[in-house]
């Protein structure tokens, strides 16, 4: 799959309902799925992630799928495997129960049905093969089953599925959700799950119940996956955290409907009222944040929120982590007074100095960064100067760099530039301090990197972006490199180092996912020095005045950043 220029913002929507038009006929299925040759020639040697914990990693053959460790290890091996049709395989257990890996068009991602039984239907009227309704205004499709033995018939909407009887009365309703077009992940009695996957080869589908849901994706989209911080465990904590590989590989839907199974699946193991659910809502919208799906991310934190104040009112402690967390996200899109009334809220429940200092510390951050939002500069200052002696007395070494770095902002908004370069030297020196304690640790110290050259202090900007040996990547630090050198004046170190860039991505920077704000001016860069001429520049400039709108909704965020490009800008355009 071909990801977004990189001037269009990667995640568009976060919730994206399948289209209902009917795929009409083999001829039109997509070259993978044309015969079983061709889609196992397809899904080739590649490796895949998947929410699975003891599937974390696999590689699949026609005989068999082999199971990966961190190294790539095998350390197990399913076999009894079979291709149930064209893009789906499946894998049948010595107790009886069994799995289908339903893979999507392009093969780049697949949903894993951990099931008990399966049972095979057609499509009442339909001669072809046919799609999930998009959504509740669309006819439903009615099913006939062929070898259940408790059903006879089934209608299937967008996001649900009712059993019939004879007659056509609902005898049972399961709620569910869309994986791909063609995949609808159901809600069963009992905690279990079910699915209803419809052949992309004929009229028709199967059903089945069983355990569990999951998904997987190839990991030369995303890496290998790792888990964060999670108040669940195993299954639990990897389900809920398997949106954001996906979310990587470009699959909102997908990543949604990961997401709506792995509540049901947390509330399954932990109750629907416990704080674990509570957490999966908020653990959620935090990696909705970390990769830009910034208005479902504060959809997912208020939700989180509102659980709190109904579940868990007389808790003080996670009134305040919710309600910032919330704050938080809201200021991300650009509410900066919405983000105020929120901390204004919780403020009541802040506890007394001299305790854990990180929740404080992320309370008067994103007070700060709505004050600064909203142009209240020296308001702002004033908390992130508190903010940094908080940080120095909880030993948070993070946040008494990351405080003077925004207070430097604040000060570069103010107009003081003898102060703000001071507070990036503090924020230096603090680091400095860190690469002393800690030798071995490998520090990502780019904001750093731009924050020194927004003072021109261009050795200690050289200092804090080093390059790397990549082939066919390129590091924050790199990039914050390469505006140092541009803004420094040395263009022809520059121009190498940005063709070095463009040859590491293989010439097509298209293909770069873009996972921050930053990342599309910097690739705009790249283009802009390599070429070096005038009309590049030009280019470079106009591509700045689209994105301008993106980053003022997350200034604090981007502030150091932005003064960094203009001045790189203007340092193109003046030549030589």
């Amino acid at each position: 799959m071909r990801l977004l220029s990189p001037f269009v913002p990667i995640w568009v929507c976060a919730v994206l309902m399948v289209t209902g038009l009917p795929v009409c006929g083999h001829a039109q299925q997509p070259p993978y799925l044309q015969s079983k040759e061709a889609f196992m020639t397809g899904l080739g040697n590649a490796t895949w992630e998947c929410s699975f914990t003891n599937y974390p990693r696999l590689r699949f053959y026609a005989d068999k799928i082999e199971l990966l460790a961190g190294d790539n290890k095998v350390f197990g091996t399913l076999k009894n495997v079979s291709i149930l049709e064209p893009g789906v395989i499946r894998v049948d257990y010595n107790n009886g129960g069994m799995a289908l890996f339903i893979f999507s068009e392009d093969l780049k991602t697949f949903v894993l049905a951990n099931m008990n039984d399966i049972s095979e239907f057609d499509i009442a009227g339909a001669t072809v093969p046919v799609k999930l309704p998009a959504g509740a205004a669309d006819p439903p499709l009615e099913a006939t089953f062929k070898d259940n033995p408790f059903w006879k018939k089934m209608r299937v909407q967008a996001d649900k599925m009712e059993v019939l009887d004879d007659s056509g009365a609902v005898l049972a309703v399961n709620e569910g959700f869309a994986f791909y077009p063609h995949a609808l992940g159901l809600k069963l009695p009992d905690k279990k799950a079910g699915f209803v996957l419809l052949s992309r080869h004929r009229p028709g589908g199967w059903y089945l119940s069983g355990k569990h849901l999951g998904t997987g994706v190839k990991t030369e989209l995303v890496g290998m996956f790792r888990t964060g911080q999670s108040k669940m465990r195993d299954f639990a904590h990897r389900t809920a955290h398997f949106n954001r590989p996906l979310l990587r590989a470009g699959d909102p839907a997908l990543a949604y409907a990961q997401e709506q199974y792995a509540l049901y699946n947390a509330a399954n193991v932990y109750g629907e009222s416990s704080e674990q659910v509570l957490y999966a809502h908020n653990e959620i919208g935090k990696i909705r944040g970390y990769e830009r799906s910034y208005d479902q991310a504060a959809a997912w934190h208020a939700r989180a929120y509102a659980l709190a104040k109904s579940g868990f009112g007389g808790d003080k402690a996670k009134l305040l982590e919710i309600g910032t967390d919330f704050a938080e996200s809201q200021g991300e899109m650009g509410d900066f007074a919405a983000s105020k009334a929120t901390l204004a809220e919780v403020a009541p429940h802040l506890p007394p100095p001299g305790g854990d200092a990180r929740v404080p510390y992320a309370f008067y951050r994103a007070l700060g960064a709505a004050e600064f939002g909203l142009r209240n500069y020296a308001q702002a200052a004033q908390i992130f100067t508190a903010n940094q002696k908080r940080a120095t007395e909880g030993k948070l070494e993070w946040g008494g760099i990351e405080s003077y770095m925004d207070l430097a902002a604040c000060q570069m908004a103010l107009n003081q530039p003898l102060e703000a370069a001071a507070s990036v030297s503090l924020a230096m020196a603090r680091q400095e301090e860190r690469f002393k304690m800690h030798p071995k640790i490998t520090y990502d110290t780019y904001a750093l990197s731009l924050a020194a050259n927004a003072v021109q202090k261009w050795d200690e900007a050289i200092r804090f972006s080093a390059e790397t040996q990549r082939r066919s990547s390129v590091t924050y630090m790199e990039c914050a490199r390469l505006l140092v050198l541009v803004n420094k004046g040395d263009k022809a170190a520059a121009q190498k180092m940005a063709q070095n860039f463009a040859r590491r991505f293989g010439g097509d920077l298209d293909e770069v996912q873009i996972r921050r704000d930053i990342d599309a001016m910097t690739l705009g860069l790249t283009t802009a020095v390599a070429a070096m001429t005038p009309e590049a520049t030009a280019e470079l400039e106009r591509l700045w005045a689209q994105q301008v709108e993106s980053l003022r909704k997350r200034p604090l965020q981007n502030y150091i950043f932005a003064r960094v490009m203009v001045a790189a800008i203007a340092s193109l355009k003046k030549g030589g």
